[in-house]
């Protein structure tokens, strides 16, 4: 029996689908990871995407039911400043129209196999954060050179 993941693990998962999908057939070269440790351990460039913090408010006074927001956090570690703002830009611009949100479900014995289903679709109610991250020259490593942070607030509706 297939296993499903619920609205977060949905949601942090439909986003990387779609970037790494938008990026795969426009850029060549750039890694795709989940979590921002596994950058480290990939080729550069790398976009480490994942789900950092969940809001949750009353649909209305009295409801039972919760609106959630959900803040994504892209991490974007290049190899040119040049790089890093052509990436940013191209990012915005791809998650500026939201996504479908797909349901996803692994069977046992394949983990790694992911099924997705539409289910809806990621609006994006904010850009919170779009911004170099500046850590000098003199001793920052390689992939800390030319990094970029963007957060954004979706919603699945």
């Amino acid at each position: 029996m297939p296993s499903y993941f619920r609205e977060s693990r949905n949601i942090e998962l439909s986003v990387i689908y779609d970037l790494e999908t938008h990026l795969a057939s426009d850029w060549t070269g750039i890694t795709v990871v989940k979590r921002f440790t596994d950058a480290y351990k990939a080729a550069m460039p790398v976009v480490a995407i994942s789900l950092s913090d969940t809001t949750n408010t009353r649909k209305e006074v009295g409801a039972t039911s919760l609106l959630n927001d959900y803040y994504i956090s892209i991490d974007i570690f290049a190899k040119s400043d040049g790089q890093r703002l052509d990436l940013a830009d191209y990012i915005i611009d791809k998650l500026k129209d939201g996504c479908i949100y797909y349901t996803h479900s692994q069977t046992p014995g394949s983990p790694d196999t992911l099924t997705r289903t539409p289910a809806g679709f990621v609006h994006v109610n904010r850009f919170n954060m779009n911004h170099k991250i500046d850590l000098g020259d003199d001793g920052v490593d390689t992939y800390d050179r030319f990094r970029h942070y963007i957060e954004i607030v979706v919603r699945n509706v």
